[in-house]
């Protein structure tokens, strides 16, 4: 049986909020723009989410996902080395420092309703599966003979998750201040990976 989340009629959904976020912001983005931009009814889109936000933040989970099968596919084709998986991890990051990425905006909107029981749950559920692919990529890296085995792998991927979202936060609220670029990011990981 497919996953709703390959259904073509969502995957739908994922793109028209997207260009719609790009085109006029998460606020300004309604659900009736979805509806008018996607063909896709209103009963038909409350089959998969129960509002414009849970959308956002499946929105969020496409994109972490694709950093994932990016850094997979780079193991894949052979690419075992740290820094050629690094590479792969942070090309996918390399939206990281600019104000008007989607993935930054969506996070930052979310981030402004944590109050919202049903949005902190997303975003939880959203940094806990940063951790976790994070730390399955370094245990990759562990078993190849890449990264010392001694480092621990869920504190460090903690580490990185703090740093990349708080790097997202700092591109939104001060996008002037380049401080810490993707370079900087990329550095730092390597750096912490292989003195374990």
């Amino acid at each position: 049986m497919q996953s709703i989340h390959q259904n073509p009629t969502f995957q739908l959904l994922l793109s028209v909020t997207e260009e719609l976020v790009v085109e006029k912001g998460c606020h300004q983005t309604t659900l009736q723009d979805i509806i008018k931009r996607s063909g896709v009814s209103k009963g038909a889109i409350y089959h998969y989410v129960k509002s414009k936000d849970e959308l956002l933040g499946f929105v969020l989970r496409k994109r972490l996902d694709q950093i994932g099968r990016d850094f997979y596919q780079s193991v894949d084709q052979g690419n075992q080395s740290l820094e050629g998986a690094l590479k792969a991890i942070s090309g996918a990051l390399g939206h990281i420092h600019d104000p008007k990425d989607i993935t930054n905006l969506i996070f930052i909107y979310l981030l402004s309703k944590k109050e919202d029981p049903a949005i902190a749950e997303m975003l939880e559920t959203l940094y806990e599966r940063s951790i976790q692919n994070s730390q399955e990529w370094i245990e990759v890296g562990q078993r190849a003979g890449e990264i010392p085995a001694t480092l621990d792998a869920k504190k460090t991927a903690a580490l990185f998750s703090i740093l990349t979202f708080g790097v997202r936060v700092q591109t939104v609220v001060s996008p002037n201040i380049k401080a810490f670029t993707g370079e900087d990011v990329f550095q730092v990981m390597y750096d912490t990976l292989s003195k374990g």
